[in-house]
């Protein structure tokens, strides 16, 4: 509660002093999900249909953003009253029809982000694997990439494995990615097991308690994931 009260008054204070941001704030950020910490739940714009690809640039010459929500442009200013704090005004966008109730939806939720005021921001990553989290005073957390959102590398990160810890069967949703092959290995780096067919459901019954690490082999490329089994 401390901290929302404080955060609160970081954004509404009239004393607001410019201070240095993060360098890595300035440049395209692509929305990637969206979700109150009230109840957790999530909005990823990936099961938004038709697709969209919804960003928030940021430019430091002008103190100034833009991006695009489904249909809709948008602009404004900001500013940075701590240096991880960041506070817009000045929202401005089209008034475009976008023809799908989900997009009209999401902009709805996403607009409304930016005329609020903003937030606390933290950036993570190297490269174009940087994400941004603004977190708002009212218990909304938006996570931002720097990649865009319908690239190959973000879809190979989309597939999942559950439940972690594992006892018994481990569910694997790839977001409807090819799997090739997977491949399990202990945690010496020693093989185990080549699944070549059935990737939606691994059995790990027989498999001792400790730290696995699964190989998964796709169209899009290749990923690792680390599972503990119980």
């Amino acid at each position: 509660m401390k901290h929302i009260i404080t955060l609160i008054s970081i954004l509404f204070s009239i004393n607001c002093y410019s201070q240095t941001p993060n360098p890595a704030l300035f440049q395209t950020w692509y929305l990637y999900d969206y979700y109150s910490t009230d109840d957790n739940i999530h909005h990823p714009v990936s099961a938004i249909t038709p697709v969209i690809s919804p960003n928030l640039t940021f430019t430091e010459a002008s103190l100034s953003f833009s991006g695009i929500g489904a249909c809709n442009s948008f602009n404004g200013t900001f500013s940075t009253p701590f240096d991880d704090v960041v506070q817009f005004s000045n929202f401005s966008a089209t008034l475009l029809l976008c023809g799908y109730s989900s997009h009209t939806s999401f902009e709805g939720a996403y607009f409304s982000f930016m005329q609020s005021g903003g937030g606390q921001y933290f950036i993570s990553g190297t490269g174009d694997n940087m994400s941004l989290v603004i977190s708002t005073p009212i218990f909304m957390n938006y996570v931002f990439g720097n990649s865009p959102l319908h690239s190959p590398n973000f879809d190979l990160k989309q597939t999942t494995v559950y439940p972690n810890p594992v006892d018994s069967k481990l569910f694997v949703d790839s977001q409807n990615n090819a799997i090739v092959k997977i491949e399990i290995f202990n945690s010496l780096g020693q093989k185990l097991k080549t699944i070549n067919s059935g990737f939606d459901v691994i059995d790990m019954t027989n498999f001792a308690r400790g730290i696995y690490i699964l190989k998964i082999d796709s169209s899009l490329g290749m990923i690792n994931k680390k599972i503990v089994k119980e």
